[in-house]
């Protein structure tokens, strides 16, 4: 693996010397490449944790989403556009991997550690739904959605796949801003900024479908820098996951999936 030059800076402001960089390094089949598979199980246990707490929380008696609204949630207008970077974010993972891949800069070594930060950040989302219920109360409602034709259709979609409960943190925003963390090491000289903007583009698009208080987004960025220096950062640097097969660290993420997946399957039954 290649090591980032002492001289540049990570996104925290803290010097990157003994920090993992993507490199070219050649890699194993199994150990390198088809580790890509990770990203589309933490996906699907990264949801149904999601719908889990959803479901747990749908009957909760305790509402605190009155305490995140501010009367700035209340200004901001309704604007349907945002409902469309709101839904390109479900695939953003992917596109974080399409990217390393077509500008060579993919390390599968690299990567593990932001599966492993995903994987970490969805079990303290769910922990903090849990124990802090908050409900959105500020969606728009049917006749402001009519009135928006298709986008308004598509607005109430998300509404329906979107559990009211899972408030703060917001898991768009603090996926989009470790994404942006985590370019430092991976993306090209001068290519950083489509991940900023990403970032920006979904904080607005949450704000203006009126899917999470201001507070939320807030919570987010908090949580992704907080996972960002508390588990990629010192991961990275003392290497704990270079030397794991290839094999354990999809057999994680499937074992993640499935149980997912169970638990999912066992409240509906």
């Amino acid at each position: 693996m290649r090591w980032i030059a002492p001289t540049e800076k990570d996104p925290a402001g803290a010097m990157l010397d003994g920090m993992p960089q993507a490199g070219n390094d050649r890699q194993s089949v199994f150990g390198g490449y088809l580790e890509i598979v990770c990203v589309p199980l933490l996906m699907v246990f990264h949801r149904l944790c999601y719908d889990l707490t959803g479901i747990l929380l749908s009957g909760s008696a305790v509402d605190h989403g009155p305490l995140l609204l501010t009367r700035l949630d209340e200004w901001i207008p309704f604007v349907p556009v945002f409902v469309l970077p709101y839904i390109l974010t479900w695939g953003y993972g992917g596109f974080i991997v399409l990217y390393a891949l077509l500008s060579r800069t993919y390390d599968h070594r690299l990567f593990r550690y932001f599966y492993l930060a995903f994987l970490l950040m969805t079990g303290v989302e769910c922990l903090l739904w849990l124990t802090f219920p908050a409900q959105i109360s500020i969606r728009a409602g049917a006749t402001e959605l009519a009135r928006s034709g298709w986008l308004g259709e598509l607005t109430s979609y998300v509404y329906q796949r979107a559990t009211p409960w899972n408030v703060i943190p917001s898991a768009h925003i603090a996926f989009a801003w470790l994404a942006w963390l985590f370019s430092a090491h991976f993306a090209r000289a001068g290519q950083r900024w489509p991940f900023l903007a990403a970032f920006i583009l979904v904080a607005l698009s949450v704000l203006f479908i009126k899917n999470h208080y201001l507070a939320d987004v807030a919570g987010g960025v908090l949580l992704g820098q907080s996972i960002y220096l508390l588990v990629f950062r010192p991961a990275c640097r003392r290497g704990l996951l270079d030397r794991l097969p290839g094999s354990l660290v999809v057999g994680v993420s499937l074992a993640a999936a499935t149980a997912a997946t169970l638990g999912f399957m066992s409240l509906q039954g």
